[in-house]
């Protein structure tokens, strides 16, 4: 089932029954509202939940084909990793987050662990609601632990979870969980324990009539909404427009990628810068030493947290390189070099 989902990228698309049974649930104000999802897949929850509303949608999709169909329907669309953005802080009035259900990089064990990835999306997303903004988090119920509990009291009041509608419970049995942004943060052990005896007992099921609604408040401006990766098409579609590329274009013509020979032999230092950028990837050697490379240089992100007994928390980002080069041998055998 893992590898199934980690094929999909750990992308599971909320269910429309979801998101008719939640459309009720949001009320807006008169002023147009900024709505934001770090996993948008197809964009299609997002522009059906807020559909015939004043809305601003931002969605943020790692999948080329899957972003590439969100920006056709939500207003802006990153082809990234939520990890690679640079996103304005406090400025949506709605974070809707059906995050990844898998595992971040790492091996689950007590020297190195790993972290779900439910946990990893909702704390790095909730600096970017505003206060009073309303929180939509889509997960399986069995991820909701002391963990998320003591983040979701932390942040959010007003919390209510319901169960997925029983026609789609099934297999991962969801739950939703609402709940507005505090004016200021504080821990809230009670609550943390309301939400972990929950988990024990049966939820309500998804109402299609609720009664109780969550005003969103009136969106802000998102100035900083971008990538730290470029996104090749974007950029080949603004380089077009570039009054300095209409210039150099005439002389690119003949211009030729291909990587010169060097006037001296590389050494050893050389050979692994090139090979961690990517440049000789391909198939390397003769004979039985043939095989195939392929290296590259990836950053990922260390998270911690830490709760402080007068209530104030800190989380921390750290972010890191990592310099891996894949082998194919002639038998099949793929080796990881790091």
């Amino acid at each position: 089932m893992r590898l199934k989902g980690q094929r999909k990228m750990g992308y599971y698309p909320t269910p429309p029954v979801v998101v008719e049974r939640l459309r009720p649930f949001l009320e807006f104000p008169e002023e147009a509202v900024t709505c934001l999802d770090p996993c948008c897949g197809t964009g299609l929850a997002l522009a059906s939940l807020v559909r015939e509303r004043e809305a601003g949608t931002f969605g943020v999709e790692l999948d080329a084909g899957r972003a590439k169909e969100a920006r056709e329907i939500l207003d802006r669309v990153l082809h990234s990793s939520f990890e690679e953005t640079r996103i304005s802080p406090g400025a949506f009035s709605l974070l809707f987050l059906n995050p990844p259900y898998d595992w971040e990089e790492g091996e689950n064990s007590e020297t190195s662990p790993a972290e779900r990835k439910e946990l990893t999306f909702l704390r790095s997303s909730v600096k970017h609601l505003q206060p009073d903004g309303v929180l939509v988090y889509l997960i399986p119920r069995i991820r909701l632990d002391e963990r998320i509990a003591r983040l979701l009291a932390y942040a959010f009041e007003d919390l209510s979870i319901y169960q997925f509608p029983e026609e789609v419970y099934e297999p991962f049995r969801q739950v939703c969980i609402l709940g507005r942004k505090k004016t200021r943060d504080s821990q809230d052990p009670e609550e943390m324990s309301r939400l972990l005896e929950a988990v024990a007992g049966k939820f309500k099921e998804l109402p299609a009539r609720p009664r109780h609604r969550y005003t969103l408040p009136p969106g802000k401006k998102v100035p900083l909404f971008r990538s730290m990766k470029a996104d090749l098409e974007t950029l080949a579609a603004e380089l077009m427009q570039s009054p300095l590329w209409k210039q150099l274009a005439p002389r690119a013509d003949g211009f030729s990628s291909a990587m010169p020979s060097p006037p001296l032999p590389l050494h050893t230092g050389h050979l692994g810068l090139l090979m961690a950028a990517g440049c000789l990837n391909g198939v390397v050697g003769e004979g039985p030493d043939r095989h195939v490379v392929a290296g590259k240089v990836e950053k990922f992100t260390i998270e911690s947290e830490e709760y402080r007994e007068d209530g104030t928390h800190e989380a921390r980002s750290l972010e890191r390189y990592r310099v891996t080069i894949k082998l194919l041998l002639p038998d099949g055998e793929i080796r990881t070099l790091t």
